[in-house]
């Protein structure tokens, strides 16, 4: 298995299991991500930054849903990794579910990824939190 591929199973373990010290080695400092514009409450934007990306999106994902990121498929295409699954979860509001597909492009340095841009139906998302 590649080293980018191997990194990414462990971001995801991450991910699902809220490991800040895991993502805050896997992820640079300097660290971009692209959440895809019409998510709920503003989500849908850029952030710069590891801090920003943990606790103004991230974090507020975490207030709005119980979540579990189901990485289906990881494909190593070389400075890329390319992972597409589904976001399976309900909004704590409404309690609504929530079943989204997903695709996510990371860029790796060879040790760090350093930005995600996030592909998903962000009118599944609005709809789950409408109550």
């Amino acid at each position: 298995m590649t080293d980018i591929l191997t990194k990414g199973y462990e971001l995801y373990a991450a991910l699902n299991s809220g490991d800040a010290d895991a993502l805050e080695r896997l992820l640079r400092g300097d660290f971009r991500g692209q959440l895809s514009p019409g998510l709920p409450r503003g989500l849908g934007k850029n952030y710069s930054g590891l801090n920003a990306m943990m606790g103004e999106a991230w974090a507020v994902v975490d207030q709005l849903f119980y979540l579990d990121v189901k990485a289906d498929q990881f494909f190593d295409a070389g400075e890329v990794l390319i992972v597409r699954g589904v976001y399976d979860g309900t909004a704590w509001e409404s309690g609504k579910a929530l079943h989204a597909p997903f695709a996510h492009f990371w860029e790796y340095d060879g040790m760090q990824f350093s930005q995600l841009q996030q592909i998903t139906d962000t009118g599944l998302w609005r709809d789950s939190i409408i109550g």
